[in-house]
């Protein structure tokens, strides 16, 4: 049975991969065109940015997690900036970003701009000397907000800056150069004492670095420089389990297609953990998430249709699946990060779509949401569970008080708890489950299962 279970559930998920999928909306140039950045939630609505719009130079909108509700909240011009780049980041008042270019000097600005779409303000113009060509998203601390430019600076090879939220106090904190990297393209992240970061190009082996700096602008460390064997050119940011630092690159790896990473925070016990082959995904150009058990992800190239994939893989690089392929018509070449609420993985296609001018999608996480595996019984049992969903006792009624073997599995046939024998008393016994990971498992008691649905 527990075969025959594992069979059934890897077809399955094979074969609703589509299903799980959904095209939240289409962009048409007007209402937005190809998105570069990543989503962001405040819990009731997606926000993101877009070329495209009215003139052309960018906008920012909403939309609600359905795919309803659509938004514009406002249209870049090139006093505001153009071509907005990364994604936004919120205060509870305010939303915050940055276009890449236009502005006074046509290097970029900074902006801030409340969730209902009033109340714009640009903060910052950028002028070369003090950097050009701002990246997101911006990273907040509660007092200043921090960021990479990817060229300008003292070197023009880009900065790291900081900046109060209400637009003074600006500081150029560090000026990249070809030796300790440069062309930083991704946002940075903080552990509370050093800012984390990668550029794409320059280092030991001009292949891009990862660095370390204190939020004052000093420290500066050169942790890691990347080579054709364990990738070239990272973008994105990393992200932190509180011991190792995980990341991806653009290329290089074994097969020039790029790679996943992860590094410990002191620049040791590098790892390459994935090699993408085109098959798998091809030129990871954003960052992974992570839900505790498995790191998440897309590529713009590469899978079934070379037009992208979504894919999930454990931390010490097994467990590898790609979830989903992308094609034309439903969004491809995703450019952005993913977010998740728990329960979806929502993003957006820089192309594809009934415009080719890019979706907004979700994909339901197979972890928290119903399989399509239909319940199995053999009919010797009459099995009955209570409640369902389930979140610490499960409760079983068996028609009759035989010893029964009890197991749970989860959908790949894996056993969760293992060869639980109890004698039933009036038909019924009970199970904690109460450790179990929300998601979906199958009770097998004898030779009959049924679909249970864990969820805290």
């Amino acid at each position: 049975m527990k075969k025959l279970i594992t069979l059934l559930a890897v077809i399955s998920i094979l074969n609703i991969n589509a299903q799980q999928y959904t095209k939240l909306f289409d962009f048409n140039g007007t209402n937005g065109a190809h998105p570069a950045g990543s989503l962001m939630s405040d819990g009731t609505y997606l926000y993101g940015m877009t070329y495209g719009g009215v003139s052309d130079s960018g906008l920012i909108y909403k939309i609600k997690p359905d795919g309803t509700g659509y938004q514009r909240l406002f249209y870049f011009n090139e006093i505001s900036g153009i071509n907005p780049d990364g994604s936004l980041i919120s205060d509870g008042i305010y939303l915050y970003g940055v276009t890449s270019e236009g502005g006074i000097n046509g290097g970029g600005t900074i902006f801030k701009i409340k969730p209902d779409g009033t109340g714009f303000q640009k903060i910052f113009d950028f002028n070369g000397a003090n950097g050009i060509y701002p990246n997101g998203p911006l990273l907040s601390d509660g007092t200043y907000l921090y960021g990479t430019t990817e060229g300008g600076g003292l070197n023009n090879d880009g900065t790291i800056f900081k900046i109060k939220a209400d637009g003074t106090g600006y500081q150029d904190l560090f000026d990249f150069n070809i030796t300790n990297g440069w062309g930083p393209y991704g946002a940075i992240i903080s552990d509370g004492t050093y800012l984390y970061g990668m550029t794409n190009s320059g280092g030991a082996n001009s292949k891009g670095v990862i660095y370390k700096i204190k939020p004052d602008g000093t420290g500066y460390q050169d942790l890691y420089d990347f080579n054709a064997s364990s990738g070239v050119s990272p973008m994105g940011y990393l992200i932190s389990d509180g011991t190792y630092l995980y990341g991806m690159t653009n290329n290089g790896g074994a097969n020039g297609d790029g790679t996943i990473f992860k590094i410990k925070t002191d620049g040791t016990g590098f790892q390459n953990i994935l090699d993408f082959n085109g098959t798998n995904g091809k030129y990871p150009s954003n960052s992974l998430i992570s839900d505790g058990s498995y790191l998440y992800g897309i590529t713009p190239y590469g899978g079934t249709s070379g037009k992208g994939v979504i894919f999930k893989i454990k931390p010490d690089g097994t467990g590898y699946l790609d979830l989903f392929d992308f094609t034309v018509s439903n969004g491809n070449g995703p450019l952005g990060s993913l977010i998740s609420d728990g329960n979806y993985l929502y993003g957006a296609t820089n192309s594809g779509g009934t415009n080719n001018d890019g979706v907004i999608f979700k994909y339901c996480m197979v972890s928290y949401c119903a399989t399509g595996i239909e319940q199995l019984s053999d009919k010797e049992l009459q099995l009955s569970i209570y409640p369902n969903p389930v979140n610490s006792i499960l409760q079983i009624s068996i028609s009759n008080e035989q010893m029964q073997e009890i197991k749970i599995v989860d959908v790949l046939g894996n056993e969760v708890i293992k060869n639980e024998e109890s004698k039933t008393q009036n038909g019924s016994t009970e199970i904690d489950i109460s450790y179990l990971p929300n998601g979906v498992y199958f009770l097998q008691v004898g030779a009959s299962t049924q679909k249970i649905i864990v969820q805290h």
